[in-house]
């Protein structure tokens, strides 16, 4: 906010014209009482005012009016200071793998665990659409509504049949190298894993690094498959697990979005990443956040408020 500015007047003797007879002095006045939306000079007429038809209020000129005040500058937040925010709301009971991208300037920031290699579950369902549509592209072919239908429902409602089906066609076991190997992530399939997508491995530093290249390396229309089936999750996956958590504690928009993974994990606790992007609205900044965690002995419901707790301290960065 602005600070408030002071109440002036001044009064400037423009012209002197000689006329039969007499001399009329022409005078004007700039005052902050006068809008500065509107700066349009207002000139007297050419023929003198009689006192019942004189001007009731003085003429501005447009050199005289107050200059425009700018809006103040909002520098980008600095990438490091979501990631500390993300790490000091972490508690102990959780391992936790961070990592904070901006997407427009590039700077990254990895923190706690953000090369820690964590089993992916449906975090490999993006990885396998990344490959599918670049494939398509690179390749010259139409992208198959079948295979829309697919992407989108293994991104939003986070269908494993869907998955398994693209999974099956487009050779998701050469996938997860493919997209790696163009993208330089460490995230591999352990060759024992062929057939289980879930068992592919990430790092956080590879999901922010993924986002990147969805919203700064795709073709537009690639792009818009991916981020339009993220912003729509729905609020409950096929399997009944509850969507709204992590990064998406408070829902999904087009600017917030994510892809969520979850599996139980022995002897008792929860495997549960939350993993996409958000938006800074005063500086129109993209933010990919990664955050994998790993909470052994707790329960389903702890385990989403931890991680939601994460996510809000971080998000609370980008709107402060």
């Amino acid at each position: 906010m602005s600070a408030p500015r002071p109440r002036w007047s001044v009064w400037v003797v423009l012209v002197a014209v000689a006329l039969a007879g007499g001399a009329v002095v022409v005078t004007v006045s700039a005052s902050s009482s006068e809008s500065t939306d509107t700066t349009r000079a207002r000139l007297p007429s050419t023929a003198p005012a009689s006192p019942s038809t004189a001007p009731t209020t003085p003429t501005t000129v447009e050199s005289l009016a107050e200059p425009r005040a700018q809006p103040p500058v909002v520098p980008p937040v600095p990438a490091r200071q979501v990631l500390a925010a993300a790490e000091r709301a972490a508690g102990p009971d959780m391992s936790l793998g961070v990592a904070v991208l901006d997407v427009h300037t590039g700077e990254p920031a990895v923190g706690r665990g953000g090369a820690q290699e964590f089993m992916s579950a449906s975090l490999s369902k993006l990885i396998v659409a990344v490959d599918v549509l670049d494939r398509r592209r690179a390749e010259g072919r139409p992208l198959d509504p079948a295979d829309l239908d697919l992407i989108d429902r293994a991104l939003s409602a986070s269908d494993d049949n869907a998955m398994n089906a693209l999974w099956g066609r487009h050779d998701g076991a050469g996938a997860i190298g493919r997209v790696a190997g163009r993208l330089g992530l460490t995230a591999y399939l352990p060759p024992d894993s062929t057939e289980t997508w879930g068992d592919t491995v990430v790092t956080a530093t590879d999901m922010v690094t993924i986002y990147r290249y969805v919203l700064r390396g795709m073709a537009p229309q690639d792009r818009a498959v991916i981020v339009d089936a993220l912003a729509s999750p729905s609020t409950v996956a096929v399997d009944g697990f509850g969507q709204h958590y992590g990064l998406l504690h408070e829902g999904a928009s087009p600017q917030r979005y994510a892809k969520q993974a979850w599996v139980p994990y022995a002897p008792a606790g929860y495997l549960l990443h939350s993993a996409g992007v958000a938006y800074d609205g005063r500086t129109g900044h993209a933010y990919a956040i990664a955050l994998l965690s790993i909470q052994p002995y707790t329960d389903e419901q702890t385990a989403r408020d931890r991680l939601s707790t994460v996510a809000a301290a971080a998000l609370a960065r980008l709107t402060a």
